[in-house]
């Protein structure tokens, strides 16, 4: 029988149980804030759901399968599936902590980019640990059991990660690392440049797909065998080619359709590209269909 959902509150204790599931991907069980009592001890039944940590104040220690960590304010730990553990707050500073409990088929990946695995539990967090104190708030005082909160719910889970991620990839790589292929950023780049040709820059490719330029250059010329402002302005001239041969349209309006605002730097550029002026080039095609 299913459990319902469930939402507690005292002194120092906020909490929602039970929390109904949306999707597979990703799903929220239940989460909390706690300002724990001094030595307040917790053991672990073998979890099958994985549970992360916020420590905002205070200090206490982790036992993971007989590993020790001794934990204070910023850190962040996780408690990972199938392991048994427990935990215990200090005596004089006992810790005050947000967590989340969730699970699904993408919840172990999302947690590996954050740099947290069953082997590495235990990170101290690039940013202040209460940045992420707002979106477990949102995630409590969305308590009325509603269908509009359980979607909502699982959209800040979703918030959490992906700021803890954005946080703890880019200051564990400084920024050197992506997360996709370089295949994937040039298709992802390809489709924008198809899209918006007439007017962007590489820069603008760049920025938009989220890599800087000299990474963006160096996957063009990896899988294309040409940088991007080449393709850009082959890709240009390749529309331009085709208006000319599929319409009547003046050479200076295709001109600024493709990106060029001087008819005299476009006729310059495409007869780099196919050795002949475009006036020319529309002669020769009409020739060629009237044949």
């Amino acid at each position: 029988m299913e459990k319902s959902t469930t939402y507690y509150t005292s002194v120092g204790f906020r909490c929602i149980r039970n929390i109904k599931r949306q999707t597979n991907d990703l799903y929220l069980v239940h989460c909390g804030h706690q300002q724990c009592p001094p030595c307040y001890t917790y053991n672990h039944k073998i979890p099958n759901e994985y549970h992360l940590h916020f420590v905002l104040n205070g200090k206490g220690t982790l036992s993971i399968d007989e590993n020790i960590y001794h934990i204070k304010k910023d850190y962040i730990f996780l408690i990972p599936k199938d392991m048994p553990i427990r935990y215990y707050a200090d005596t004089e500073y006992p810790w005050e902590y947000i967590w989340v409990t969730f699970d699904g088929e993408k919840a172990a990946s999302y947690l590996e980019y954050a740099g947290l695995t069953a082997h590495s539990p235990v990170i101290i967090s690039s940013v202040p640990a209460v940045t992420y104190l707002p979106i477990v708030k949102k995630i409590l005082d969305t308590n009325e059991l509603t269908l509009v909160n359980e979607i909502r719910r699982v959209g800040y889970l979703f918030d959490l990660l992906s700021t803890l991620i954005d946080a703890e990839s880019s200051a564990r790589n400084k920024g050197k690392r992506y997360d996709y292929s370089g295949k994937t950023y040039v298709e992802h780049a390809l489709q924008y440049i198809s899209l918006n040709y007439a007017r962007i820059k590489v820069n603008d490719i760049a920025k938009y797909i989220g890599i800087n330029r000299s990474y963006l250059t160096a996957i063009f010329k990896k899988e294309l065998n040409m940088p991007p402002q080449e393709y850009l302005v082959n890709y240009r001239l390749r529309k331009a080619a085709e208006l000319l041969h599929t319409t009547n349209r003046s050479i200076q309006d295709i001109a600024k359709q493709t990106g060029y605002d001087n008819a005299f730097t476009f006729s310059k550029m495409f007869k780099n590209i196919y050795g002949i002026s475009p006036r020319s080039y529309r002669l020769q095609k009409k020739q060629e269909s009237e044949t």
